[in-house]
């Protein structure tokens, strides 16, 4: 009788359930590595930038980083300050719009990618504020955010540049429209489930 009584009384405890919590396991700085690549609107975000600059070349992508840098820096500092309330709505509309720019292969003015990076950055940083941690593991977090955020845009920019014409520019194209068709959805989600 007293282990099913110790059962019902693990099951009815309740732990604390954050939309940002550390990573279990991993540490704070590595967990916050990982953290833009287990959020569906950070990865589609990132993803979806570096094919849209990656697709325009080089000069595109450097343009695109001096944007991305200062804004994620700035994002990431006023993330736990309440700032924005929720961007992750504006995060994936950004994603859908840039996988459709990738799939229709606009030719933006070269101005335009600094604002674009720029914009994606500063809601990913936001975005980002880990929950519950004391003042060193915040800062710890938000460090291996930046460093993975920034690395996963250089690695997708980096192999969308360097796609050679015919099916591997057709190939990006396709993973736009997928980008574009999975921000959709994932919006979609947030107003259809409460």
């Amino acid at each position: 009788m007293s282990r099913l009584a110790g059962a019902l009384a693990l099951c009815c405890a309740a732990f604390p359930a954050w939309s940002h919590a550390p990573m279990q396991g991993v540490g704070d700085f590595y967990g916050g590595i990982l953290h833009p690549l287990v959020v569906p609107a950070h990865v589609l975000s990132l993803v979806m930038l570096g094919l849209l600059a990656g697709q325009r070349g080089m000069a595109a992508v450097r343009r695109t980083y001096l944007g991305f840098l200062p804004a994620l820096v700035a994002g990431l500092a006023l993330s736990g300050a309440g700032v924005a309330e929720d961007p992750e709505p504006l995060l994936l509309l950004a994603s859908a719009l840039m996988g459709l720019l990738v799939v229709l292969q606009w030719r933006l003015p070269p101005g335009l990618f600094p604002l674009i990076g720029a914009t994606v950055a500063l809601l990913l940083g936001l975005d980002s504020a880990p929950e519950g941690l004391a003042p060193a593991p915040y800062v710890a977090t938000l460090a291996g955010t930046a460093l993975g955020a920034f690395a996963c845009l250089l690695l997708v920019a980096d192999l969308s540049e360097r796609a050679s014409p015919g099916w591997q520019r057709i190939g990006l194209r396709v993973l736009g429209s997928w980008g574009a068709a999975s921000a959709t959805l994932v919006y979609a989600m947030r107003w259809l489930v409460p």
